[in-house]
């Protein structure tokens, strides 16, 4: 009965809470971005100065080339599917190598959705694979320091099912720091998702890494953002988060109301808001807008050289002054060396 009341108040707070022109500032907030080679200039927007955007991710590995030297915003690696083999250690190899170069990586992440499917942007991962893929390249990792964050789950059913077996199939081996949560839909099925999450991982930091009220009108999509954002805010449990919308309206999947950007690359008022802006005025639009770049191929999306993994970590000059670092990173080398 005490449940029902409270989702009966937070409708209410929902339908009554007046859009604002300008919206509160919060450390919080991320980025899930992925550099669109159509319209580099879209990459500028997010690291201008005032910008409230503390992080980001792009579902890979590596850093974005516009970002790799970028200290604005604070990368966080993800392993986003299955790797090759259960024997490859690659994002293990990639991240210590960033690490060992002097990138500050702090948080990873692994599998985007793994129980969704393919074609709808899922990593379609078994929890009993999933959790043999975790032993060898995100449990290591704990050793040097880096908070790891569990499989990206869906929000409905399957994905509480599929976290419940994985975590089962590690037997205890898998230790996750805080719990990445994707929603989709309305304010009132996310904060009860949160709630449903926190009792069932009491104590363990939250990150809603991608939200959005999909496919709604401008009004219901604006009036969303604002309460979802101010509840995650005051929310203890959430850490971080990260709006679905850092896109051109006229490439969304989910509705053109959500995106932060319209057709042309200007800031919506959700996109402003989102950066610690004002409303602009700019309206989402289903345009379809010509590559602004002549030079713009299928084959000239932005790539990163991986960096090799140091074979001799424990020389590296610049980690004479954190022994705890070194001698994990000397033992990491040893067990890359089992492994090979």
């Amino acid at each position: 009965m005490a449940r029902l009341i409270v989702l009966f108040l937070l409708s209410l707070v929902t339908i009554t809470m007046a859009i604002s022109s300008s919206f509160h500032a919060s450390q919080k907030r991320g980025l899930i971005y992925i550099p669109n080679s159509d319209f580099p200039e879209d990459d500028e927007i997010w690291v201008k100065k005032g910008s409230d955007l503390t992080w980001y991710y792009n579902y890979k590995m590596y850093p974005s080339s516009r970002y790799e030297n970028d200290t604005a915003l604070q990368f966080v690696p993800m392993l986003w599917g299955a790797p090759s083999s259960f024997k490859d250690t690659t994002f293990l190899e990639n991240v210590t190598s960033q690490i060992v170069q002097g990138q500050n990586i702090t948080h990873v992440m692994a599998f985007n959705e793994p129980d969704n499917t393919g074609e709808t942007g899922g990593s379609n991962i078994t929890p009993d694979d999933a959790a043999v893929y975790w032993a060898k390249q995100i449990e290591p990792l704990r050793k040097l320091g880096v908070a790891v964050g569990a499989p990206a789950v869906t929000g409905g059913y399957s994905g509480a099912a599929w976290l419940a077996n994985f975590t089962t199939a590690c037997n205890g081996n898998c230790t996750f720091d805080f719990i990445p949560i994707h929603w989709y839909g309305s304010f009132d099925g996310l904060s009860s998702h949160l709630g449903d999450v926190s009792a069932v991982y009491p104590g363990i930091d939250l990150w809603v890494t991608e939200f959005a009220l999909n496919d709604a009108t401008l009004n219901e999509t604006e009036q969303f953002f604002q309460t979802a954002v101010s509840y995650m805010d005051q929310h203890e449990n959430v850490t971080f988060y990260s709006y679905f919308g850092s896109f051109r309206s006229f490439t969304s999947n989910v509705g053109i109301n959500v995106a932060m950007l319209n057709s042309y690359g200007k800031l919506t008022d959700i996109g402003s808001w989102y950066i610690g802006g004002n409303s602009t005025g700019v309206k989402p639009d289903n345009v379809t807008v010509t590559p602004s770049h002549a030079t713009a191929t299928a084959t000239s999306t932005a790539t990163y050289t991986i960096p090799p993994l140091a074979t001799n970590l424990l020389s590296a000059a610049h980690l004479s002054s954190r022994p705890s670092l070194a001698l994990s990173l000397g033992l990491l080398a040893l067990q890359f060396q089992v492994m090979a």
